[in-house]
């Protein structure tokens, strides 16, 4: 199992303690009402302490990040600012339903959407640019921020028309320039502005294969609005696909239904999923096995099948590198981090590098094709040197990504194969 940034199980970044498997994600689901406590006054600092925020990222494991704004659960309670349910006039819809208790507020409430877009603004200049948030869920609309209210008798709560749940898009997609943004399920505003999906009903057949897949790959009507959704057939190549799994994840695990877990995880391209998931299962235990397949199956996997380079170098000359890289996970890398090259002495030394403009967010599943050009010094000494990949973590400057292949060295490249220098 590869523990690469971006991928595998995200835990609840409320837990260390609790979190027993290894991960590179943690989920933080923010209410509004612990955020902003009085108008215009954002308790960030709070929030961080309560999401263990310098905890991970001494532990360069990255967050994804939702608002949320009604998240029902055993008693009565609200999920927005009590004073912004004063200023919005109370209105709203107060529910007792069989999945819990809590709020819905009025989404067609000018000051709600209002206070949302000052609120989401403040986010992203606290995160737009911050390395430790890796993404950004559209939650803020229906329950848990999941894009839908109660919409069957007794106790339905009406959801509210596309030109109003598209004034709580608009601010994230302002002002979250600088991050992946994931929706609920295909939207037309989702397939507009290229965002990914997260699928927090992942593992049930019927709401990953029969919804889930078909809504992005034929678009669908939607129940709540009645309004065309669009298809978004290929949103996995450009955006990420994540989410959660639907109740206790260990029950997708066991040995009679592990080929159909890892089957949804193929069909529908994800890259992570949390904070429902076996996280917190004891390392070696009886689902080891099982865990490890799926998470050598999701998100990227990057063998390098096969270097060509010369054979030989003269110092002052090239040496030109052609790599064909099998991507054998589900999903491509979704940033923009650059592939090295470089040459070692035979101390191990790294004399020369180079950081050459191959985009490895286009090494799809399936076999890709990098050619890179190491310009070699001309006072470099002849000799016999070690010709080592990497993909560069540009806020380190340091390898970040861990190759399928064997020889991994202890400052993270991997060696290709050697090459002579000869001064003559």
């Amino acid at each position: 199992v590869l523990h690469n940034p971006y991928t595998g199980f995200t835990a609840d970044a409320r837990d260390p303690e609790g979190v027993l498997q290894p991960v590179t994600l943690v989920h933080a689901n923010l209410a509004w009402k612990e955020l902003e406590p009085e108008p215009g006054k954002y308790n960030f600092d709070g929030i961080e302490e309560t999401f263990h925020f310098q905890y991970w990222r001494e532990r360069g494991v990255r967050f994804v990040l939702r608002v949320v704004l009604d998240y029902p659960r055993e008693d009565r309670h609200l999920d927005i600012p009590d004073w912004l349910y004063k200023e919005t006039g109370e209105k709203g819809t107060w529910y007792d339903l069989p999945y819990g208790k809590g709020f819905s507020p009025d989404y067609s409430s000018p000051q709600l959407i209002n206070a949302h877009r000052k609120l989401i603004e403040a986010l992203a200049q606290r995160y737009n640019h911050d390395p430790a948030v890796a993404f950004i869920q559209l939650g803020s609309v229906g329950h848990w921020g999941e894009w839908h209210t109660m919409d069957s008798e007794p106790g339905r709560i009406p959801f509210p028309p596309r030109s109003i749940t598209d004034k709580y898009i608009e601010p994230y997609v302002r002002f979250f320039s600088a991050k992946p943004l994931l929706m609920r399920r295909p939207t037309e505003a989702a397939a507009r502005y290229g965002m990914g999906l997260y699928n927090d009903a992942f593992g049930k057949h019927d709401a990953t294969i029969d919804e889930f897949l078909s809504w992005y790959t034929s678009g669908y009507t939607s129940w709540l609005t009645k309004d065309r959704e669009p298809a978004m057939r290929d949103f996995w190549v450009k955006s990420p696909s994540g989410g959660e799994f639907s109740g206790d994840p260990r029950v997708f695990f066991s040995d009679g239904n592990l080929e159909e877990t890892i089957r949804q995880a193929r069909l529908t391209h994800v890259s992570w999923l949390g904070p429902s998931a076996p996280w917190d299962e004891e390392p070696g235990g009886p689902l080891q096995a099982n865990i490890d397949r799926f998470l050598r199956t999701i998100g990227y996997r990057f063998v390098i099948q096969k270097a060509v380079y010369e054979e030989k170098r003269k110092p002052g000359e090239t040496l030109h590198v052609k790599l064909i890289v099998a991507n054998r996970g589900t999903a491509p890398f979704y940033f923009k981090w650059p592939l090295e090259i470089s040459v070692a002495d035979e101390e191990g030394n790294v004399k020369v590098s180079v950081r050459s403009s191959t985009d490895v967010r286009t090494w799809v599943p399936g076999a890709s094709t990098a050619v890179v050009h190491l310009n070699l010094p001309a006072g470099l000494p002849g000799g016999r040197y070690t010709v080592l990949a990497a993909i560069l973590d540009p806020d380190s400057g340091l390898p970040g990504v861990d190759f399928a292949i064997s020889g991994r060295r202890p400052d993270g490249r991997f060696p290709l194969g050697s090459v002579t220098i000869a001064n003559n």
